[in-house]
């Protein structure tokens, strides 16, 4: 028995580009081959073919492990820990943030991500160096590393970490972690700050300079690349945000008087993975593309062009109605980080939308990543996507469309002045309406809420924050020096709450492309609760099941979205039968639901007698044409969000 698939294929013609092209336009019709063509919101041509053609034109490919590390940092995978499972730790009680923190790494979690926040309100409530070793209790933080994740107080929150890590007698030199720093990302998403800005980049500095001495494999400065895809940006505008931001940090750390290696291995930076499995995987690969062209302008060695990603699995993809879904977008998510070669990936809880994680939620979010570690082997090729033409041809593709974004944002003065003249936000904002535009015209769908949505939804258990930090009596750390601020922690000077600055430029807002329509599905709940039932549309049928059942299943489809109800559509012996049906119903809203032969015949009838019967509007299922009588179409592309708000008007939902 041969080893070889290769026999198979014998005595087949290999098919040229030339040849598929051919075809294609033979089953095109006439049709221009472009039709086929697919496109992101960068324009970023996403096939129909990607062939060999394709590849070549990329050039050699390196080896795993080997610069500019598209194909990941390392030539081999360890097999048993791929890449760092990393969670999320922010209840607000310090025993109980220690207790989830333990079960989790005794669940197979490998590394920590810890939200501090001195009020509880949006993380662990640590303020000083006690309550800190409260929440790291039985922590081996040489074998778990803990990563803060970025606050407005980070750089109090870095100084206190270092010294746990001393008061514990750890090796600094050999322990990994990160301390969250991340002053630009904070101030774009907080809107305003900018007179501080050149003092928390010097402290930054200050840190990534000690910890260069002290603590060289700590990351210093987390960039939130992820935060444009969060507020509605495309792939290029991230790898645009991730570049812009890492060049500013090495400014100020060389201008610190840091080599370029050093100021380099201190970044690590935060990519956004959706259900988008191939541009997940072609965007980590651009990442790392265009990041080791930086770090090469910046005089960096090949050693240090190498790009530390963790990838976050996108909160904006996530839904707070019929939240089951969601286990399946952070499935296709955590397989594109994956396989894209990330070095760390959290799985965000499925419930987040509707509170906070509970611990089934976390539980599921970390097996994930084990099922594609241990059943899945993804972690057994270090490189899996390598070679694939899609992937490579995509990633070199975004990679060219990112680094002409970076490019224009450099010759606006970097990153934070894109930021503060509200150039940048601007942007991401155009290709936020283009998303939401493109679900509810149906070109993309989020299952449960654009597409079939489930009106008897299973509820989602979420957990609450309720925890009063106590009263503490001890004196605050103080703006200074980042040395004397780590003495200072180690003294137990207390954490101090920083005001929100005040807004001077539009901020990076975070979204869920769902809101739009959730927040419809909320007002058709309010008006139940309000008048006993829900909104509720008839289904008028011409003809036989056959002939209506598609256009009445769409028409039913369409209408949930809003959260309207249709009774199950059936026949009717005739159009009198079906207005009298209507009119027992207490319907205001009828949708007719056929064939277009039937609506040439018919339909202008049919929409009378419902009028007569009591119909405020009267719609149709179909393509959009001229019927007496009828108010409305809906259809595959009508706009799902006008259609609901139409509905809502008729309905009586709104005004």
């Amino acid at each position: 028995m041969t080893d070889s698939i290769r026999p198979l294929a014998e005595g087949f013609e290999a098919i040229n580009d030339a040849q598929w092209r051919v075809m294609a336009e033979a089953a095109l019709k006439g049709a221009p081959l472009e039709r086929l063509v697919r496109k992101t919101l960068d324009g970023v041509a996403r096939g129909p073919l990607f062939t060999r053609t394709d590849r070549d034109e990329i050039g050699p490919l390196p080896a795993p492990g080997a610069a500019p590390y598209l194909r990941g940092l390392t030539a081999e995978r360890d097999p048993y820990l791929p890449w760092g499972i990393r969670q999320t730790i922010d209840d607000p009680d310090p025993k109980a943030a220690n207790a989830a923190l333990l079960s989790e790494l005794s669940g197979g979690v490998s590394e920590i991500a810890l939200s501090l926040d001195p009020t509880g309100a949006m993380g662990v409530a640590v303020r000083t160096l006690d309550e800190l070793k409260t929440v790291l209790d039985g922590v081996m933080l040489d074998l778990a590393p803990v990563y803060l994740q970025p606050s407005r107080m980070a750089p109090q929150y870095a100084a206190l970490a270092l010294a746990y890590m001393r008061d514990q007698g750890l090796d600094l030199s050999t322990l990994k972690g990160g301390l969250g720093l991340s002053p630009i990302g904070q101030k774009s998403l907080a809107g305003g700050g900018a007179e501080n800005l050149p003092e928390r980049l010097e402290r930054t500095a200050e840190a990534a300079a000690w910890c260069a001495d002290h603590a060289p494999q700590i990351k210093v400065v987390s960039i939130t690349a992820n935060a444009p895809h969060e507020a509605g940006g495309s792939a290029a505008q991230e790898l645009a945000f991730a570049c812009s931001g890492g060049a500013s940090y090495m400014r100020a750390f060389i201008d610190h008087g840091l080599t370029p290696d050093q100021a380099a291995r201190a970044l690590e930076f935060s990519f956004a993975a959706d259900a988008d499995v191939h541009l997940t995987i072609a965007k980590l690969r651009a990442a790392r593309r265009v990041w080791a062209r930086v770090a090469e302008a910046f005089g960096c060695s090949p050693e240090a062009q190498g790009m530390r990603i963790c990838a976050i699995t996108s909160s904006r993809m996530l839904t707070a109605r019929d939240a089951w879904t969601n286990l399946i977008r952070n499935a296709c998510a955590g397989l594109g980080a994956a396989a894209g070669g990330a070095d760390s990936i959290t799985v965000r809880p499925f419930n987040e939308p509707l509170g906070a994680a509970t611990p089934f939620a976390r539980r599921v979010g970390r097996n994930l990543q084990i099922m594609l570690m241990e059943e899945s082997h993804l972690g057994v090729t270090a490189d899996p996507a390598g070679g694939s033409y899609l992937h490579e041809t995509l990633g070199h593709r975004l990679a060219q469309a990112g680094w002409d974004l970076f490019q224009q944002i450099e010759r606006r003065g970097g990153l934070f002045e894109t930021v503060k003249a509200g150039w940048l936000q601007n942007e991401v904002a155009k290709t936020r309406d283009a998303y939401v535009a493109q679900y509810a015209e149906g070109r993309e769908s989020l299952i449960g809420v654009t597409q079939y949505a489930n009106l008897e939804e299973r509820p989602v258990e979420a957990g609450q924050r309720s925890y009063t930090p106590p009263k503490l009596d001890a004196p605050t750390l103080a703006p200074q020096p980042f040395a004397d601020k780590l003495e200072a922690a180690a003294q137990g000077h207390a954490i101090r709450l920083l005001d929100a600055p005040d807004q001077n430029w539009p901020p990076l807002r975070y979204m869920r492309m769902a809101e739009p329509f959730e927040a419809l599905r909320d007002a058709a709940d309010a008006h139940a609760n309000k008048t006993g039932h829900a909104p509720k549309a008839f289904l008028a049928t011409l003809g036989a099941l056959a002939d209506f059942n598609a256009r009445a299943s769409f028409a039913s489809n369409r209408l949930a979205v809003s959260g309207v109800e249709t009774d199950q559509a059936r026949e009717y012996a005739d159009i009198d039968a079906c207005a009298d049906s209507f009119a027992g119903s207490g319907c205001k809203l009828a949708v007719i639901c056929g064939t277009d032969d039937a609506y040439s015949d018919m339909a202008e009838e049919l929409a009378e007698a419902l009028k007569q019967a009591g119909a405020s509007e009267v719609w149709v299922a179909g393509k959009p044409g001229s019927i007496p009588g009828v108010a409305h179409f809906i259809h595959m592309r009508s706009h799902s969000l006008h259609d609901g708000e139409r509905a809502h008007k008729v309905l009586g939902v709104s005004a």
